[in-house]
């Protein structure tokens, strides 16, 4: 049984085309426009803009970076094997240091455990909450051992191949178990490998998962079983609510910290002017 991972869609293929254009050039006009203003118009109280100019370069760097991430993982998509005897993968993700190769014995898986992996989330500002949230899930395998596991993320798309593969180590005797956490985000660096192994190995994150050939009331079922074992509370404990606090908070001192980098400018700017 082989599992291919697919390409994006073609929107959001185009989509990083476009905001890769839009933003790096954004960055760039940043960089630019204080040089070309104080070339044709050097007086002494414009200097300050330079610092925009570090700004804009840093934008430059920071979006061309994540980009050029994207369309590595367009280029190179992930590939997973299981015989009678063994399983072996070739993991691609967009995060540093998630990529791997990997295989191992049947006989040496001790646990699969399925949980939702956020493929992408567009919501309103944790600053400024306008707009109405909305979030993608897709299946996400863990195939544990003793001391390792293999990861597969299935598309939206390939939900009949997740059926198969959770079908497959159900007919094996391979214990299943679910969490309903929110443990991967696509690109959000949420939580290493290793941090969801360690997790997913512990009794008190996990419950069996059932499986009866209706994924959908199988799921329902081991939520709420989930929920009516380790409590509603704890569900609200993990990477990806840990992630958002922390995104909160840097947000609203960026925010704060831009008010006040704009002072300092504009500041400095008229004294300057004063003493001139």
């Amino acid at each position: 049984m082989i599992y291919n991972e697919r390409p994006t869609e073609l929107f959001w293929r185009i989509f990083y085309v476009y905001g890769a254009v839009v933003l790096v050039g954004l960055s760039l006009a940043l960089a630019a426009a204080p040089l070309v203003l104080i070339y044709y118009y050097p007086v002494p109280w414009l200097i300050p803009l330079l610092v925009l100019v570090a700004i804009g370069g840093f934008g430059v760097y920071w979006f061309t970076n994540t980009f050029r991430r994207l369309f590595w993982k367009e280029r190179n998509h992930s590939r997973y094997e299981m015989t009678a005897t063994s399983i072996e993968g070739v993991t691609y993700r967009h995060e540093p240091g998630e990529s791997v190769e990997q295989s191992f014995p049947i006989s040496a898986i001790r646990q699969i455990v399925f949980f939702p992996a956020i493929v992408r989330k567009t919501q309103p500002s944790p600053t400024v909450r306008i707009g109405r949230p909305t979030v993608e899930y897709t299946p996400m395998l863990s195939i544990m051992t003793k001391d390792d596991a293999m990861e597969i993320l299935f598309d939206q798309r390939d939900l009949v191949a997740f059926d198969q593969w959770i079908k497959s180590f159900h007919e094996q005797g391979i214990p299943l178990f679910y969490t309903p956490k929110e443990l991967y985000w696509i690109g959000a660096n949420i939580s290493t490998r290793r941090e969801r192994f360690e997790r997913l190995s512990r009794p008190e994150e996990i419950v069996p998962f059932v499986y009866t050939g209706d994924l959908v009331a199988d799921e329902q079922t081991a939520a709420t079983n989930w929920i009516e074992t380790h409590g509603l509370e704890r569900l609200k404990e993990g990477p990806h609510q840990a992630y958002y606090v922390k995104q909160s908070k840097i947000m609203k001192w960026s925010f704060f910290g831009t008010l006040a980098g704009i002072g300092l400018v504009v500041g400095s700017m008229l004294a300057i002017a004063s003493l001139t």
